[in-house]
């Protein structure tokens, strides 16, 4: 596992003991990659603004569980995120448009100070390395939202390919990553 910065483990420090200047440190170094996904996953700002203190409060609620040893803080509290825009997608019961997933989805609100952003080890360059059939299954679960049964729906293709596209684009993608990271 890769080391920790400064900030990351007196984030975890704080969330881990209850300290809620913790949380003033993921707005501060975080919140921007966190508002940026809301608002790209809901397409909506207001519905973003919601879903992003929803994922604050439950970063917050969840500190105290979070275990170094299953990943980083960012993949963590992304992860949360994400499933709190899944979560606000669903109760609303509507899907967001279909669409190849543009430049956007990568970069963060300017407005927000953040020293890691969204694409901070380049992702969407690694995604570009995955075939394009295989890249879609992904941005259509991650940064979309929709759920591999409604994604052979939509691309009308057999359930069994998702899952196997899914898979086969995670394992290339991990060792992609592990492959440029590791350099």
């Amino acid at each position: 596992m890769a080391e920790i910065t400064q900030i990351e483990h007196q984030i975890i420090t704080g969330l881990l003991n209850g300290d809620d200047r913790s949380m003033a440190l993921v707005y501060d170094h975080y919140g921007a990659a966190i508002f940026g996904l809301c608002k790209r996953m809901l397409q909506d700002v207001a519905k973003a603004e919601e879903a992003f203190q929803e994922a604050m409060v439950k970063i917050w609620q969840g500190g105290a569980g979070y275990d170094q040893s299953k990943g980083r803080l960012y993949t963590w509290m992304i992860n949360i995120t994400r499933n709190t825009c899944v979560d606000h997608i669903r109760k609303e019961n509507r899907r967001v448009q279909i669409q190849d997933v543009g430049d956007d989805v990568y970069k963060v609100e300017t407005h927000h100070k953040t020293d890691l952003p969204v694409d901070h080890i380049g992702l969407k360059k690694q995604l570009e390395k995955l075939r394009k059939e295989d890249r879609q299954v992904l941005e259509l679960a991650y940064f979309m939202g929709y759920t591999q049964d409604e994604i052979a729906k939509e691309l009308r293709i057999p359930l069994g390919t998702v899952k196997t596209r899914a898979r086969k684009a995670l394992n290339e993608l991990k060792a992609i990553l592990r492959r440029d990271i590791g350099r």
